[in-house]
């Protein structure tokens, strides 16, 4: 089995430092470079993809301790609406995802941005985000902050109190081959928004079975927040594939009459 690490925060006199923050910081980073250098190549102009993508991983922030507190601990913020400000504390995967994107095409639209370059944003942002998530969930493996049920699988974690999952690490390691597959797959020129669909089809399925191991987390008629939007998420995925075939296929006719 996996051995239990518990790596303590650096102190710098009054500052502590966690290597779970530092490495959501080099997830943030790899996330933009990747989006700001591949810009070009999906035909979008660096400067203002910059611009675009900084907001979009605010947004994302903010929207990711929303949902978290307001999903998963409501009793929490009933008792202290001071909560929902100190968006430092928690972070929900499903919740920034889906604000960062909302955020993104709002602020897509009202700067005027063709729909097929929207299309092509998102598609960046889809390929670039296993590669940062990699170091998000990494972050999480060593936090142990998302405790599964007690297991006695080669896989399993030796917590304290026994062997457990750690969904942290378990969506970690699923993560890497699809890192690896997206950076084979990016040697060719594909339809939008592909890559974005591709991950949602990818990781739906996957995180939807992996919250059933969860050990403490809120559920509502039995499935927990992330069920729900990994339900969404697939389906959306699928959406997504089918219009960058449909798109696919389009300019294919498009090219064969000409």
């Amino acid at each position: 089995m996996v051995p239990y690490v518990d790596i303590p925060p650096l102190e710098l006199g009054p500052i502590s430092i966690e290597l779970f923050s530092v490495l959501v910081c080099v997830a943030v980073i790899v996330g933009f470079e990747l989006v700001v250098r591949r810009a070009p190549h999906f035909g979008l102009d660096r400067d203002e993809t910059a611009t675009l993508v900084a907001w979009t991983i605010f947004w994302g922030f903010v929207g990711s301790h929303l949902f978290d507190v307001l999903a998963y601990e409501p009793e929490l913020v009933l008792s202290n609406p001071l909560e929902l400000l100190k968006v430092w504390s928690s972070m929900s995967s499903f919740g920034g995802m889906a604000s960062g994107m909302l955020a993104a095409w709002i602020i897509m639209r009202r700067k005027g941005w063709t729909g097929r370059d929207q299309l092509a944003f998102v598609d960046l942002v889809g390929f670039s985000f296993p590669f940062a998530w990699i170091f998000g969930r990494m972050g999480c493996a060593i936090a142990h902050d998302h405790i599964g049920v007690h297991s006695t699988h080669w896989i399993a974690v030796q917590f304290p109190d026994g062997a457990r999952f750690d969904l942290g690490l378990l969506e970690c390691l699923y993560t890497i081959p699809i890192a690896v597959g997206f950076a084979v797959l990016a040697r060719r020129r594909w339809p939008h928004p592909f890559f974005l669909g591709l991950f949602l089809t990818l990781y739906g399925p996957v995180r939807f079975a992996m919250d059933t191991l969860r050990a403490v987390d809120a559920r509502y008629w039995g499935w927990t927040p992330g069920q729900y939007f990994a339900v969404f998420a697939t389906l959306a995925g699928l959406t997504l594939l089918t219009v960058a075939y449909r798109g696919s296929r389009g300019a294919r006719i498009e090219n064969a009459a000409s």
